[in-house]
């Protein structure tokens, strides 16, 4: 089914048209809409999307070829059929070179229109049913050169069948590369049906599909600037929100430097979101990370069980949303050489992992889930490797911290990933005493020094060393000591 639109600034015309496709019963034909001026049809054309447009090439304000043009960048699959006169040949020839399919005389015939209508409409029916078919060796040519870029090293020296192909596609001395990334997969339908709009509006490209969320566009640094102006509008008019990036230009011997950079500068959409062309401009900013990640890094290693706790969680990844581009791409390399390393030393070797670029990430929370589920990951396998000389030193340490806490075998076999009973036997096996053995203990060593402080209350003491009431402490401080708390005190304080 096909909606029409008609554009002509003399009513007459507009209307006798419709009347004239109306008589055709043209059961394809879904809706027709008039305009009497190029400005109407570019507004109303943000809503309402035809796939066949007939205008008049001569009109006060934007004229047919103007609004051709217009019209391509925010209509797809669209046929243009261009209304003139006698007269007006030089126009007409100026709309087949912006991409008119057909033209009609006034009067117009109904023979002609048929017939136009029949033309367009079958090209319309094609290209549903296989959008990429008159386009087989372009899809191909552009497959094999992502496919390649995507294997080189950045420093590569390109081989000569891959300047052949970008040779055959108009891309010789300079080029630049644009990605065109949306927020969520795509059908592969989707994804050629854009690839096609690049195709039908400029020259001297490639585009490729890169996975199932993103293009890869190539082209000659003559467009760029066109490129640019594409992207931007496509980005912005698609009916789902997409971004895109666009690197300078640079010698066809770059350019699988400016493959990588490409995909770099699409990450600014992680921190200012869609619906935005991402340049080199917008990229600048610090290159360091601050001092406060790497202190966290180093805390997580020693006692990953951190984590898990949501304050300092949380703290880790409002660091993260703070950092420029730079310094995010310099330290998610360095998060995960830190892990690579402390797993080479614990001997957990991460078999078959890659690491996916940053580029991969479609949001900011995205990103953040990852660098959590990696951080997680990292303290399960400590609490699973019963070799692991650490785990209950790492367990102790925190012990060591939350005495006056309410800490139990249970939350602490939680906290560390472990089991209770593998937590019970590996405590006592490690300190030679049973867990709550051993929390008593040091619960009183830290009462017999605060007993010494005169200023402080037995209540205000039990208190600080995790008791709930001035009771229970001083039974667990006399069954400990043989003493109560207070003759303690006395007793210290007391004539030697």
């Amino acid at each position: 089914m096909y909606n029409i639109l008609i554009v002509d600034d003399e009513y007459y015309i507009c209307e006798g048209l419709k009347t004239q496709l109306l008589l055709l019963a043209i059961p394809d034909i879904r809706e027709i809409r008039t305009c009497l001026s190029g400005e109407e049809a570019l507004l109303l054309c943000q809503t309402y999307k035809p796939q066949i447009v007939f205008t008049d090439i001569k009109m006060e304000g934007m004229d047919g070829i103007s609004l051709i043009h217009a019209l391509s960048r925010i209509l797809h699959p669209v046929q243009f059929i261009v209304l003139s006169g006698y007269d007006d040949f030089h126009y007409v020839r100026g709309a087949f070179q912006r991409g008119a399919a057909d033209y009609l005389l006034k009067p117009i015939l109904s023979e002609d229109l048929t017939k136009a209508l029949t033309s367009v409409m079958e090209t319309l029916n094609g290209h549903a049913r296989n959008p990429d078919r008159l386009r087989k060796p372009l899809f191909q040519l552009s497959a094999d050169v992502f496919r390649e870029l995507s294997v080189l090293p950045a420093d590569a020296i390109l081989p000569g069948s891959l300047l052949d192909s970008l040779d055959m596609a108009g891309i010789r001395d300079s080029c630049c590369l644009a990605v065109l990334a949306f927020p969520s997969p795509k059908t592969y339908e989707f994804l050629i049906l854009q690839i096609n709009i690049f195709y039908d509006s400029l020259e001297q490209i490639l585009a490729g599909i890169l996975s199932d969320n993103r293009i890869g566009i190539l082209c000659a640094a003559t467009v760029k600037d066109t490129l640019a102006d594409f992207l931007a509008s496509r980005i912005t008019s698609c009916h789902c929100p997409a971004a895109a990036s666009l690197t300078e230009s640079v010698p066809v011997s770059h350019i699988a430097q400016q493959f990588r950079r490409a995909q770099e500068l699409l990450c600014l959409r992680l921190f200012h979101g869609y619906g935005i062309l991402f340049t080199e401009t917008d990229a600048a900013g610090k290159r360091d990370f601050p001092p406060r990640l790497k202190h966290f890094m180093a805390s997580v290693l020693k006692t990953p069980s951190l984590i898990s706790n949501q304050a300092q969680r949380s703290a880790f990844l409002r660091e993260i949303r703070k950092l420029s581009l730079p310094a995010l791409l310099r330290f998610y390399q360095y998060f995960h050489n830190v892990l690579e390393i402390a797993g080479s030393e614990h001997e957990w070797p991460e078999q078959g992992y890659t690491v996916p670029p940053l580029s991969h990430f479609p949001q900011m929370t995205a990103l953040e889930d990852y660098l959590c589920k990696r951080l997680l990951e990292f303290a399960q396998k400590g609490a699973s490797h019963p070799g692991n000389p650490g785990s209950m030193e790492m367990v102790r340490n925190y012990v060591d911290t939350h005495y006056m806490e309410n800490l139990t075998l249970s939350g602490l076999a939680d906290r560390f990933f472990m089991s209770y009973s593998y937590l019970s036997k590996s405590f006592h096996k490690a300190f030679h005493m049973p867990f709550q053995q051993y929390l008593l203990m040091l619960r009183m060593e830290h009462a017999l020094e605060l007993l010494k402080d005169e200023t402080l209350t037995v209540q205000q003491i039990a208190a600080r060393v995790g008791y709930e009431n001035a009771f229970n402490f001083s039974r667990s401080f006399k069954a400990q000591y043989g003493v109560s708390p207070s003759h303690f005190r006395n007793q210290r304080n007391g004539p030697d």
